[in-house]
């Protein structure tokens, strides 16, 4: 296909048409991807932020039935779109609560994303550019690093691709801008304000590229793109009055408009976004940068409108992160799948077909090794070593209804308290202040407590009566008596 024009040589555009070579290497690569994604999710833990504090609100939806009504903590969570949680719920529903299950959607969209990618690259570049650009979406280190997470990033990213891949098949067949439009809106109810990044990108590549969709096509992709939005928000305002917006709004401050400190960090966003990716874009960052350069000098490579629409997409995406107030490298992942290609595209122009083959061998063999290796040989690491006792023997030590009372030198831990909601079965009263948690000690009622050890010799150990429930690590549960 196009690269027969890019490369300007029979000898390589045949080596193109092996179409025996690229066929096993997909089908080994698509094998290999699926067992370093779901082999993992078998064993370990999950992380005390994203990870437990959505698997929580999946619990919560399951156990309440308040599918509308997104709670966490016993309370109403205004702040993120819902469809990610309820993809958990649902899973919950029917394989129950488990940390493996929670992780399953973002292996499940990774492998999904790393077989898009050929698909796209071979519609655009033939079939062997898109095993490579497959073997350098594997081989992403960063990406495979969250696509063993329960975060939205990964099936954001998937949902992004699907939706781009419509878009540019809808020059064919008008029917699947359909699809664009309803995955931009599945887009939207997860990942929020930058659910926007689509739209805006298929406004610009419709202005490039002076694509005019059917009206009647374009109207329904639109509604499809934004309905599911505006009926998540209409419904948190039906349920919520008036409360809805500031708790949702301040949220989107924190996350996006907020002011930064120093102030002029307001504008250091790029500079930090391209410092992040070189500094993990390896072994692919100088074939990345040899693909963009070739992509966009290239005037008549056949293809060139998707290649367009992925520079765009880059663009896009590198705009709003480096806009937005976080920085955070995860935020551009939806980006990754078109880094691949674009890397694909360097690793062609920069290195010899015949160890571009070789190449591949090595990779087929490294990533057999590692697929024994991670199935035989699981990952072990503990991140809630110290938590998880800690919630089940509170769990234990409260009557069903109870709160348990949480205080760690006065520090919001995000991350402890939600692995406690995750790993027991009852809500906590979080303090944060050393009043608040004299408040709470005035109380008569019995109650238990998780305080760090030092809160423990300073206002438990020899002045109020109480039993030690369970001790571990710097945390203590105990729970007081009379």
């Amino acid at each position: 296909m196009g690269y027969r024009i890019l490369l300007g040589s029979t000898g390589e555009a045949e080596a193109f048409q092996d179409h025996g070579r690229s066929r096993f290497y997909f089908w080994w690569l698509a094998a290999v991807s699926a067992v370093l994604l779901l082999a993992p999710l078998r064993t370990g833990d999950l992380a005390g932020y994203d990870d437990a504090h959505y698997a929580e609100m999946a619990k919560e939806t399951v156990l309440t039935g308040k599918w509308w009504d997104v709670s966490a903590n016993g309370y109403a969570a205004l702040e993120h779109p819902p469809l990610f949680v309820w993809v958990e719920a649902a899973l919950f529903k029917v394989f129950g609560f488990s940390d493996a299950v929670d992780r399953l959607p973002s292996a499940v969209c990774g492998w999904a994303i790393i077989l898009l990618v050929f698909w796209l690259a071979r519609q655009m570049l033939g079939e062997r550019t898109a095993v490579l650009a497959m073997a350098v979406m594997c081989g992403s280190l960063y990406f495979l690093k969250y696509a063993a997470r329960g975060m939205t990033d990964v099936p954001f990213t998937f949902l992004c691709l699907a939706s781009l891949c419509g878009w540019l098949l809808g020059e064919e067949n008008p029917r699947w801008y359909l699809l664009a439009g309803l995955c931009a809106g599945l887009a939207q109810i997860t990942r929020g304000l930058m659910g926007i990044a689509l739209p805006l990108a298929f406004v610009i590549d419709a202005a490039v590229n002076r694509r005019k969709p059917p009206f009647g096509f374009a109207a329904a992709a639109t509604a499809l793109a934004f309905v599911p939005a505006v009926a998540w928000y209409a419904t948190q305002f039906s349920l919520h009055g008036t409360g809805f917006l500031p708790v949702h709004m301040a949220w989107l401050d924190r996350e996006a408009f907020g002011e930064l400190s120093p102030a002029w960090r307001r504008y250091t966003g790029a500079p930090e976004y391209l410092w992040m990716i070189t500094k993990s874009y390896w072994p692919w960052l100088p074939f990345l940068v040899a693909g963009l350069v070739t992509a966009i000098r290239q005037k008549s490579m056949t293809g060139v409108r998707g290649l367009r629409l992925l520079l765009i997409w880059i663009a896009v995406v590198f705009v709003l992160c480096a806009a937005a107030k976080s920085r955070v490298l995860r935020y551009m992942l939806p980006a990754y799948p078109a880094f691949a290609i674009l890397s694909a595209i360097g690793l062609e122009r920069l290195v010899p077909p015949a160890y571009i083959w070789k190449g591949l061998r090595v990779l087929a063999a490294v990533g057999a090794i590692a697929s024994v290796a991670i199935t035989v040989f699981p990952r072990k690491t503990a991140q809630a070593a110290e938590i998880r006792p800690i919630a089940q023997a509170a769990t234990l030590a409260t009557p069903e209804g109870s709160r348990i009372a949480f205080y760690d030198a006065g520090q919001p831990r995000f991350d402890e308290t939600n692995q406690l909601l995750w790993y027991g079965d009852r809500y906590l009263d979080i303090l944060l202040t050393p009043e608040q948690l004299r408040a709470s000690l005035s109380e008569p009622a019995p109650r238990v407590y998780v305080v760090d050890r030092e809160t423990y010799r300073n206002l438990f150990q020899s002045r109020r009566p109480h039993q030690v429930v369970r001790a571990i690590g710097h945390l203590v549960c105990l729970r007081l008596l009379g």
